[in-house]
């Protein structure tokens, strides 16, 4: 499925936010200063907001992305870039587990299901099953399985609606990133599951790792590096823990599951990537340009940085992810950057 937009990723979002920079004299360089710091404004009470052209759901300060349709073809981008890099819906003998003892219906909880491509996906897959996405956001697409119901549920605390050992199946994909009580969630994961069923979690870790000995990421991507460090800073911001990637099997075996029992898959994207001009390419560096905007936002409101800063370097990250960095270990530098991501899943015991 393709996802290519025009042959610059970063136009359309040039062009929004255009009108909306701040314009500064140059003896207020040095002070940096943002007028989107969270700790100016005072938003309403409603469920949305407006800033800046893009909507957000107003519902979790945390989690800081839009909600609305530019939002939605992003995630149904890396939805499909994920299973191009890692095929299939999922890893574990999630099949076996749906399949034995048809005498009762099973169910699966998609925490966290953004648009809901993989619930409903599962839902086509696993038809005499009963599938239910949940997310902050209600942007899902159509469900067209009458065995298929999204709901607006905050994790972990509206996780309680749900009734202890009432799944079979509980996936979690990149919630790391969208909460400041992660562990909690999954003890809630393990206390729907039912004896036997299966946890399933892909989560990226929030750092780049040079694979080019003697090059450091800034030497590699220096715009890129930079952002990415905006985009830590503006987790810790949240009280998001950005070391959990490297404990999150710790967190599973303090959550009740038998640490013998986690398996776990790792796996890599290049920030630029091998044939930037591929159609596989041109969505990888579409969806990392749309990722950067969406979280502008978040950057911003911790006012490390502001508008003309983030606007300054947005043009070199689109020329490294596409392939002409202009760091010092050349245009394909990028390429020796890597993002890792890991994929857990193991089984509940008895």
């Amino acid at each position: 499925m393709s996802f290519q937009g025009s042959s610059s990723p970063t136009r359309s979002h040039e062009d929004r936010y255009a009108s909306h920079s701040n314009t500064r004299d140059d003896d207020d360089n040095d002070e940096i200063e943002s007028r989107h710091s969270g700790q100016n404004t005072d938003f309403s009470e409603a469920a949305y907001f407006v800033e800046a052209e893009r909507t957000y759901n107003n519902a979790s300060w945390v989690y800081r992305l839009p909600a609305d349709q530019e939002e939605v073809v992003r995630q149904d981008r890396l939805h499909y870039i994920l299973l191009g890099i890692l095929p299939g819906l999922y890893r574990g003998p999630v099949e076996q587990i749906l399949k034995n003892d048809r005498s009762r219906r099973k169910r699966i909880l998609d925490i966290g299901c953004g648009t809901g491509l993989w619930i409903q996906e599962m839902a086509e897959l696993f038809q005499h099953v009963d599938c239910i996405g949940i997310d902050i956001t209600p942007f899902q697409h159509d469900s067209q399985f009458r065995n298929c119901t999204f709901m607006q549920v905050n994790a972990p605390s509206g996780l309680r609606t749900f009734g202890n050992g009432s799944f079979d199946v509980v996936h979690i994909r990149q919630m790391v990133q969208a909460t400041n009580d992660y562990p909690s969630i999954i003890r809630e994961a393990h206390r729907l599951l039912r004896p036997g069923g299966i946890l399933l979690v892909h989560e990226p870790q929030m750092q780049l790792h040079s694979a080019w000995e003697g090059f450091g990421p800034k030497d590699l991507a220096p715009c890129l590096a930079q952002m990415i460090s905006y985009i830590e800073a503006a987790c810790r911001y949240r009280g998001i823990d950005t070391e959990l990637f490297g404990r999150i099997h710790q967190v599973l075996a303090e959550a009740g599951f038998d640490p013998d029992g986690i398996d776990v898959y790792y796996h890599y994207r290049h920030a630029c990537p091998d044939d930037p001009q591929s159609e596989v390419g041109m969505n990888e560096i579409t969806h990392a340009i749309s990722f950067f905007y969406a979280a502008r936002l978040m950057i911003l409101e911790t006012g490390a940085v502001d508008e003309d800063e983030f606007d300054r370097l947005m043009p070199g990250v689109l020329d490294e992810v596409s392939g002409r960095s202009g760091g010092i270990a050349g245009p394909l530098g990028a390429q020796g950057l890597l993002s890792p991501w890991g994929y857990w899943w193991v089984i509940k015991g008895a």
